[in-house]
């Protein structure tokens, strides 16, 4: 193994709050230590990217996702549930004219002038695993009640997204809630070990008011999946950032030779996602962002096969990291499911492939 590279402030202040929250006695004591050492982590990483168009504003926040991704993938995935909801908030086409793209602009600036971490919920990993949450509609505003059971940096973050259902209607609601409220609940650690420094855990809200201005109509079924693919494309090109960044640098730190099916795949990857930021800047459109959500599906479906690969080189040699390189596979969209979209039965990739 090579001798270990001069540290960099920011691997070192991740170094700092794994080694501080693994020696926590306790979930109180945990969640205090985690806050701290996230608080000076922040302060050295771009975590509000805001470029000139969407292509742009990715490469910032993928540079930031990949440079803590290197020292501890658990941590970087956390920190792409809040950059891939604000990427998309920040680039999505709306008309500036409009109800929503007034209230969206509203947003962003709040988010920015107050360097507030975002939380997302509702992901694929909680369908059909809790009650939906309820919204309903009242006079100040939309009232949330329910579970979200998977919400990543839940302790740290300042405001969470989601849509769901609008009681009474046919319309969904895209909300952006305060999670620092009384009428918010944060429940234990989802995960243990070393992927617990994701800060995934569960959150209630009981009787919780999201104001009117945070709060958008999603008309119908076709516009809130519109919403979701956008959404869940630039998920999908973020954490494969992250998942390369690791598989980098741990090829480099246990000296993993690269075959030329390894070259050939990751030169597919290459041509893959520069097709996606073209893309991107260019989703002003429904079927423009159907295109798209093929495209960074099998960027997702290319990255897991060689994170796969390399977790089983590596398995002999480093279990931990082992493992966390196989959780890919079934982060949304989930493996599976893509290769059934494209019409293959078996969810195995073939040696080959692989």
């Amino acid at each position: 193994m090579r001798e270990e590279r001069s540290l960099s402030p920011s691997t070192k202040r991740i170094a700092d709050l794994v080694a501080t929250v693994s020696r926590a006695p306790d979930d109180a004591v945990w969640r205090d230590a985690f806050r701290h050492e996230f608080g000076r982590l922040r302060t050295e990483l771009n975590l509000h990217p805001a470029e000139s168009t969407a292509a742009a504003t990715f490469a910032a926040a993928a540079q930031t996702a990949r440079r803590v991704a290197a020292d501890c993938l658990p941590l970087s995935l956390a920190l792409v549930m809040h950059l891939y909801p604000l990427c998309a908030l920040r680039c999505v086409p709306l008309p500036w004219w409009s109800s929503a793209g007034h209230r969206r602009s509203l947003l962003l600036h709040a988010i920015d002038r107050g360097s507030l971490i975002l939380a997302n919920a509702g992901s694929e990993r909680a369908n059909g695993a809790h009650i939906p949450v309820k919204l309903t509609q009242s006079q100040d505003g939309i009232r949330v009640d329910g579970t979200y059971e998977y919400v990543s940096l839940a302790h740290v973050a300042d405001v969470v997204l989601f849509s769901a259902p609008l009681a009474g209607t046919d319309c969904a609601m895209f909300c952006a809630a305060d999670l620092r409220s009384a009428s918010v609940r944060i429940g234990s650690s989802r995960f243990g070990g070393r992927m617990r420094v994701s800060d995934t855990c569960s959150v209630t809200f009981d009787n919780h008011r999201v104001p009117v201005e945070r709060s958008i109509v999603v008309p119908n079924e076709s516009a809130l999946d519109c919403m979701a693919q956008y959404q869940r494309s630039w998920f999908q090109l973020l954490l494969g950032e992250s998942y390369l960044a690791r598989i980098e640098q741990l090829r480099r730190q246990w000296e993993l030779p690269l075959s030329a099916t390894d070259i050939a795949s990751l030169n597919e990857v290459r041509l893959l996602k520069e097709y996606s930021l073209r893309l991107l800047d260019e989703a002003t459109s429904s079927s423009a962002v159907e295109s798209l959500s093929r495209v960074t599906a099998a960027v997702k479906l290319r990255i897991s096969w060689i994170a796969q690969s390399t977790a089983a080189t590596l398995r002999h040699l480093d279990e931990m990291s082992a493992n966390e390189l196989g959780y890919f596979r079934l982060q949304p969209t989930s493996d599976d499911r893509i290769l059934r979209s494209i019409g293959v039965v078996t969810a195995a990739p073939s040696s080959a492939a692989a």
